[in-house]
C-alpha cells in the first residue's frame, strides 16, 4: 500500500493528513483566549460596580476551560 509523503500514514480513499502540533496549540490558545474576554465581557455587564472583584480570575478561568472545552469536543 501506498504512504503519504507527508504524515507517512497508509494513503488510501479518504486520506486527511493529521494537523500539526502547532496549529493545534494555536487554536487551543485562541479559543481560550476569546472565552476569556467573552466571560470577562459579561460579567463586566452583568456587575458593572465590580462588586465581586474575587470572580474576576475565576470567571475568566472558567469561561477559557469551558470554550476549550466546547471547541474539543466539537473538534472530533
Amino acid at each position: 500500500m501506498a504512504t503519504c509523503p507527508r504524515c507517512k500514514g497508509h494513503l488510501t480513499d479518504g486520506h486527511r493528513c493529521p494537523r500539526r502540533p502547532l496549529f493545534v496549540f494555536a487554536e487551543v490558545l485562541g479559543c481560550a483566549l476569546l472565552g476569556a474576554l467573552l466571560s470577562f465581557a459579561l460579567l463586566a455587564a452583568f456587575d458593572p460596580h465590580n462588586q465581586a472583584s474575587d470572580l474576576d480570575v475565576v470567571a475568566i478561568s472558567v469561561g477559557a476551560i469551558v470554550a476549550v472545552g466546547i471547541n474539543r469536543v466539537l473538534r472530533t
